[in-house]
């Protein structure tokens, strides 16, 4: 399960300039889960 630092994290990288080119995608922030 993610924390709330992985949803931080996420929602800085996604309000900066290294995602400009990011739109409609599903981000999951679940902790690695769904790597496994």
């Amino acid at each position: 399960m993610g924390t709330a630092g992985d949803i931080a994290a996420a929602a800085a990288f996604l309000a900066g300039d290294e995602a400009e080119f990011i739109n409609g995608a599903a981000i999951a922030i679940d902790g690695g889960a769904t790597a496994r």
